[in-house]
């Protein structure tokens, strides 16, 4: 795991290096930043795991830079696909926060905690060009936060099923679909941390 975490460290140590960092790297080379717009255009992807993701940011006034939205595919089922987690970044490009959305803010497929973090499990984008390294920097994020990942998905469910008891007919679907919920569970993302953790295991 160390391994994985050096992996991490050393995509934004060369960014750093070259004056940029991951924040202005996930832009694909953008001139500018729009809301709600994806980064790179047209996502992503991996066609052997089905994972993808993109960048974005909903308001530009957050303290945060924007965030990846991470997903799996199912060409199989309808809608065909699953969001998994976000991710945060800061303005310098430093991961802050792992998070959960309603159902309503990505679409997709609802799917229970243990189903998403089979996933998560074997999450893997390999990619080419100037995104490459964002990609490698992403899938040992996830495979390092893997605990915090299990909890946050657990949190979120847990959170669903309060709003469900307070809803007045106990609706799921009304739930995921009411735009006054959006994040369900957050959990910090802070890669130093992480580090540190993994350096103070037996």
């Amino acid at each position: 795991m160390l391994a994985v975490a050096q992996t991490a460290a050393s995509v934004q140590l060369r960014y750093a290096q070259q004056g940029s960092s991951l924040a202005q790297v996930a832009l694909a080379g953008s001139p500018s930043f729009v809301e709600m717009r994806h980064y790179p255009k047209g996502d992503v992807s991996d066609a052997e795991t089905g994972h993808r993701f993109y960048y974005h940011a909903h308001r530009r006034d957050e303290p945060e830079h924007g965030h990846f939205h991470l997903f799996a595919f199912y060409p199989a089922h309808s809608p065909g696909f699953a969001h998994l987690a976000a991710l945060s970044l800061d303005r310098t490009g430093q991961a802050t926060r792992w998070f959960t959305t309603n159902q309503w803010v990505t679409g997709g497929q609802w799917m229970a905690a243990e189903d998403v973090l089979a996933t998560l499990e074997c999450f893997s984008v390999r990619s080419h060009g100037r995104l490459a390294p964002v990609a490698r920097w992403l899938t040992a994020m996830v495979q390092l936060f893997q605990p915090q990942l299990r909890t946050l998905l657990h949190d979120r469910d847990a959170a669903l099923k309060r709003f469900i008891d307070a809803h007045a007919t106990h609706d799921r679907s009304a739930v995921l679909a009411d735009r006054a919920i959006d994040v369900l569970s957050e959990t910090s993302a802070h890669l130093p941390t992480r580090i540190a953790e993994l350096i103070e295991q037996p």
